[in-house]
């Protein structure tokens, strides 16, 4: 086994320790960012959690692993900062659907009132969701296992009805079912939007080599 000097332990313990510095800068900033309120509805908690784990570092780290904790830091910033209120974005899903119900509608102060308590049952279930997660026993792999499977479950559900609410959030879970299952219209247009928008053009470019290739 290889010995580690005083001088070198501490080194390394100078290093974690600017670490998680860095991961609470991340989390006050966020924590005082007056756009947190209007845009960003993760809660303090979730915010943390994700900050400690990306910042968590394996025993006995490497250079490497200590680059990766600081990338992953970085990124989980910048998402922090550029985010949006995606639930409320999937429920009012398509614009143009949104503006034709209000402009139909007799009371829009009963859609509005109803929208916004949708809003807010679905994201405190997203809540139930996560914390579940987190007390399970689940490797991410294994949690990730488990969600995909309550997306094809939400997805078949989804295809009984013959009108489909059009946004990101129906278009995952109607990707994650086979290809038995009749889509919507909306679907194709839709999957590849949600895709352009979560992941770089680079990336998109390679995904749509590979369908191609299929």
């Amino acid at each position: 086994m290889v010995q580690i000097s005083n001088a070198d332990k501490q080194a390394r313990f100078r290093k974690k320790e600017l670490l998680k510095r860095n991961a609470d800068k991340i989390f006050r900033l966020w924590e005082g960012s007056p756009g947190r309120w209007r845009y960003s509805k993760r809660t303090p908690v979730e915010v943390r959690h994700a900050l400690d784990k990306a910042a968590e570092l394996p025993a006995g780290w490497t250079d490497e692993d200590y680059e990766y904790a600081a990338r992953k830091l970085g990124q989980y910033h910048l998402d922090l900062i550029s985010s949006i209120d995606q639930i409320a974005n999937d429920i009012d899903g398509d614009w143009a659907s949104r503006l034709a119900e209000f402009a139909t509608t007799p009371d829009p102060a009963k859609l509005f009132v109803d929208n916004k308590a949708a809003i807010e049952n679905t994201r405190a279930l997203a809540s139930h969701i996560i914390s579940a997660l987190k007390l399970s026993n689940c490797s991410d792999a294994n949690q990730a296992a488990a969600l995909m499977e309550a997306l094809r479950f939400v997805g078949r559900s989804l295809v009984s009805n013959r009108e489909i609410h059009c946004s990101q959030a129906t278009a995952i879970c109607l990707a994650s079912i086979g290809p038995q299952y009749d889509r919507p219209e909306w679907f194709v247009e839709k999957l590849a939007d949600t895709i352009r928008q979560q992941i770089d053009k680079n990336l998109a470019q390679e995904v749509g080599r590979h369908l191609s290739k299929s």
